[in-house]
């Protein structure tokens, strides 16, 4: 009886460890869907710059307005200037942007209409990101704003400030238009050149 005990406790850990990978995968996947929508509304802010494992890349720039619901969701300070010097970034950064949170039934109902694969994919696209450092968020005053973005996203009469997610994407040449598209083939480009591990 003891030993029948001990082996349906150890099933139910293994399937809830892997409920919990499940969970974490769509949740990647999700927000990197999220993250591929919101790329029209960018703008490459630089370059010249490099991903952690010294890959060259530029800087797409978004900007959110620092709503007071958005900031709820961190602890921001309340100067200004404290809150310059912070930063979110990962998967948090897109949280603190305003990207949804894990919703069974869309991620359901996302998984049957495009298959398992398709979420996969986006997971791995997005894990790539997070590996390499590429995901984060600053606040920044209205007149902080990169000028490429100021014009489509200033608000009149907005003093709240500005939350500024910085995207380092692979590769140094620049696209005629930010789509989601792109970004998907830029990053599954630099993905296969990896060198494999183990």
């Amino acid at each position: 009886m003891i030993l029948r005990t001990l082996s349906l406790l150890r099933s139910l850990q293994s399937a809830s460890h892997t409920a919990d990978e499940a969970r974490d995968t769509i949740q990647q996947a999700s927000d990197y869907d999220w993250l591929r929508q919101e790329l029209r509304h960018g703008a490459i802010t630089r370059d010249d710059t490099r991903l952690s494992d010294g890959t060259p890349a530029r800087i797409i720039a978004l900007a959110w307005p620092a709503t007071a619901r958005r900031l709820a969701g961190g602890n921001w300070p309340e100067a200004p200037e404290a809150r310059e010097r912070c930063h979110v970034s990962g998967q948090h950064a897109c949280r603190a942007a305003g990207a949804p949170a894990y919703r069974t039934l869309e991620s359901l109902s996302r998984g049957l209409a495009e298959g398992g694969i398709a979420v996969l994919r986006d997971a791995s696209r997005f894990q790539y990101l997070i590996d390499n450092n590429a995901l984060e968020l600053t606040w920044c005053r209205p007149q902080g704003l990169p000028a490429g973005l100021t014009p489509r996203l200033v608000e009149p009469g907005s003093r709240v400030g500005w939350f500024l997610l910085e995207l380092r994407t692979p590769g140094t040449a620049s696209p005629s238009h930010l789509t989601g598209a792109w970004l998907d083939e830029c990053l599954d480009r630099y993905r296969r050149i990896l060198p494999r591990q183990g």
